[in-house]
This record gives C-alpha cells, structure tokens and sequence, in this order.
C-alpha cells in the first residue's frame, strides 16, 4: 500500500481548498489503532505482522484548509528474541517504539458544518526506540529523520447531534469530529527501518474564536 500516492491523489480532490481562508481553531487529537512495522520477520518475533498503536496529536490551523501540528505515539511489544552465540529462539524480548511527527495537512473543509471533511498530509519523523532482550544489553536511542503521510476522512458529530451541540457550545467555539486515518512513516537506524504503516481511528476536538 503506498500512502503517498494516496495522500498525493486526496490533495488533488479535496473540494475548494481556496474557497474558504478563514482562520480556524486549535486542535487536539486521540487515536488509536494498528501498526504494521516494516520491520523484517517482526512476525517471527513477536507472534504477529502487527501491534496496537495509540497518539497524540497538537495543531492549529491557519485556514480552514491549511493546519499544522505535532504528534507522538506510542507501541510496545513482546516477543522472543535470538539466544546470543547460536542465533537460536529463546528468551523474552520487550521491544517499545515511541515515533514524533511534525506534519502540515491540507484539510478539504469549506464550511463551518461540514458533515464529512477528507484531509491528507505530509510531514517529517524521528522516533525513540528500546529492544530489552533477557541476559544481554539493552539498545535504545532515537532514529535517523525519516518522513511521514497521512490521509483520512473526518465526521462532524455537531452535525449529527446537534442538540448536544447547543448545549456544549452555543457560540459554536468548540466542534468535535469523529475520524479514520491511516499512515505511513520511516524510522531509521544503521539501514534498519522502524517505520511502518498505522491504521486508526479517532476523536478530534476544535476549539477558538475562529471556529466559524
């Protein structure tokens, strides 16, 4: 799957990015979901191709159709890891990837109450990693700046209770979305990809003046 031609593709779809130059609010995101690690033979380690994986994501944006943000995240597995001096399996293996994205989104949003809003991004990455295997040393330490994309699709729950709405945000300063993302993203270290592929889901809060 090539997240970047996607995000590329979505770019050229989103819906009237120059008809709306309002500035619009802060941002905060929770997801959570899969990783799928482009690591080799991570499914002979760890008993399977994927983790869970959960973020945390900050931004503001200076247009309805331009935002730019951070966000880190965060995975842990265990596993078996190779018994030293005969490569053989054995022992437990605790392996934690914790990646940082800075990114800029290009956010298909024309109106105040759009109910379905696409948005795809791309951005830069880097990511703190320890791999703890029983009766050897420690490695952690952080990776070579790598690049990310992102592509996704947002549902205003203002629009879809709009009573509850009201009553949170009468002035309409706050809107919260529901939304599915995936990602892609390299995190690299001595020619070792830690990187990989992320498939989420989400609540996003806006918030500010400019929400309207």
């Amino acid at each position: 799957m090539n997240l970047r031609a996607i995000a590329a593709s979505l770019l050229l779809a989103l819906p009237g990015v120059s008809q709306a130059t309002d500035p619009t609010p802060w941002l905060f995101e929770i997801k959570g979901g899969l990783y799928e690690p482009d690591l080799p033979m991570y499914k002979t380690f760890y008993g399977d191709d994927r983790n869970a994986y959960f973020a945390g994501a900050f931004g503001y944006q200076f247009r309805r159709w331009l935002e730019v943000g951070g966000e880190v995240g965060y995975a842990r597995d265990t596993g078996v890891g190779l018994q030293p001096g005969n490569n053989q399996l054995g022992g437990t293996v605790k392996y934690t990837l914790v990646p940082a994205h800075a990114f800029v989104n290009l956010v298909g949003k024309t109106t105040h109450d759009q109910l379905f809003v696409p948005y795809a991004g791309a951005g830069l990455s880097m990511a703190y990693y320890r791999l703890k295997v029983d009766g050897q040393s420690t490695r952690d330490g952080r990776t070579d700046l790598g690049y990310n994309a992102r592509a996704g699709l947002q549902v205003l729950l203002n629009r879809l209770d709009k009573r509850t709405a009201r009553r949170v945000s009468p002035d309409g300063g706050f809107q919260s979305y529901l939304f599915v993302e995936a990602q892609w993203f390299t995190a690299e270290i001595d020619d070792i990809d830690l990187g990989g592929i992320n498939y989420l889901f989400g609540l996003r809060v806006e918030w500010g003046p400019g929400t309207r």
